[in-house]
């Protein structure tokens, strides 16, 4: 069963978000647990406990009603509802949230608008900040089958496939096509054969295409390519995700959340490493044979 947290606020964006996973998930077992995350503002007339009581009643009923229609409607026991509202910081209610239920994904809607992409959105910051898989779905995107799928990331950098195991597995499981995108930019890392062998032997039996674009950046090359190319969904594994790398325009997946072209998921990289580690002590040579 996957556990999936959607974010929740009642606007368009997260409503069309939620519709999204529900497709996109249709064909698994699932648990939705549906988060409002809050804020408290100070009144001068009331107190802070009665506000926050007030405010708590109202963000809880509201789930509450919407999760009870939710299971009225629905007609299979795949999939199972429940919700929370809590007040807060965005960043540390889904952290604490997700530290104890370690979600396989994170889901929220991308709107429009927004403040600038250097200081970002909730998208961005949850991207930068929490240990999950993100799917960004922009609040124009349509409930659809999932037919093509593009993975644009460095592979040359890429030091685990199993960091691919979901794109794999919704791709088979959806009958989808695989493109991956490799964006050639001056002074990039060529990707040895070695290890385009080992991803494509890993993603088998599905055979992917490759695509390859030379572009000034690797921003302006995704984006070049989803403007010739039709993709119900773009899949990044984010690596440049420090402060300087906002400021510096480095981080491509920063971008492309912000105002996501098409529905964007982004894989976590946990940092660990598929290769086979040198022996530095020979001592410890006959242990390891």
């Amino acid at each position: 069963m996957k556990k999936i947290l959607v974010l929740t606020d009642f606007s368009e964006a997260s409503g069309n978000a939620f519709q999204f996973a529900r497709s996109f998930f249709g064909d698994t077992v699932a648990e939705f647990h549906l988060l409002c995350v809050y804020p408290v503002e100070t009144d001068s007339f009331y107190s802070s406990r009665h506000i926050e009581q007030t405010a708590a009643t109202a963000f809880g009923e509201q789930l509450s009603h919407f999760v009870a229609e939710l299971r009225r409607e629905v007609t299979t026991d795949w999939h199972t509802f429940r919700s929370s509202a809590r007040p807060g910081n965005l960043l540390d209610i889904v952290r604490q949230y997700n530290n104890a239920d370690q979600y396989d994904y994170i889901v929220l809607g991308a709107r429009k608008d927004g403040t600038n992409e250097l200081f970002g959105n909730s998208a961005t910051s949850l991207i930068r900040h929490i240990d999950a898989n993100v799917l960004v779905v922009p609040v124009d995107a349509q409930a659809r089958s999932i037919r093509r799928v593009v993975l644009a990331t460095d592979f040359a950098n890429l030091k685990n496939c199993k960091l691919l195991c979901p794109i794999k597995e919704f791709v088979a499981l959806k009958g989808a096509t695989l493109t991956l995108l490799t964006i050639d930019t001056p002074g990039k890392k060529v990707i040895q054969i070695e290890r385009e062998t080992r991803i494509r032997q890993f993603l088998s039996p599905i055979e992917p295409t490759v695509a390859r674009l030379q572009a000034s950046s690797a921003r302006l090359g995704i984006e070049g390519y989803l403007a010739g190319h039709p993709a119900d969904l773009l899949v990044t594994i984010p690596r440049h995700k420090g402060w300087t790398d906002a400021l510096t325009g480095n981080s491509v997946t920063r971008s492309l959340a912000f105002t996501p072209p098409v529905p964007l998921l982004t894989l976590y990289d946990d940092g660990t490493s598929d290769q086979p580690r040198l022996i530095d002590d020979m001592s410890n040579l006959d242990y390891a044979l």
